[in-house]
């Protein structure tokens, strides 16, 4: 569930930046529940997508400097036997048995 709450923060940051209503760094990371070290990087993430970031204390807010913004789509649902099956094309076929061995300091054991 860690990785839907991340899907989560990042939607609120860009709806904040998008909107300039971040607040001060430290108002901003207290809203999504995180470090204002933690924010910084999900900031840095961000420009490393491609988005130019600013913080503006006149507007006490982070901005976006150009009109580009984040698109975060996100579906999570629980599919049926029969969805599964059309969604990867068929069964899967185990062809290649799997087998895992534990070893301790005189043998090894199957």
């Amino acid at each position: 569930m860690n990785f839907i709450r991340q899907i989560e923060r990042f939607q609120a940051l860009n709806k904040l930046i998008h909107q300039q209503c971040t607040g001060t760094p430290d108002e901003l990371a207290s809203r999504l529940g995180i470090s204002r070290r933690q924010l910084y990087a999900h900031i840095e993430d961000l420009k490393v997508l491609g988005l130019e970031i600013s913080y503006s204390r006149k507007l006490s807010s982070f901005y976006f400097n150009e009109s580009k913004h984040l698109k975060i789509e996100f579906n999570l649902e629980v599919l049926e036997p029969e969805e599964n099956i059309k969604t990867f094309g068929g069964k899967l076929l185990n062809l290649f048995p799997c087998f895992f061995y534990a070893r301790n300091e005189t043998n090894l054991a199957v």
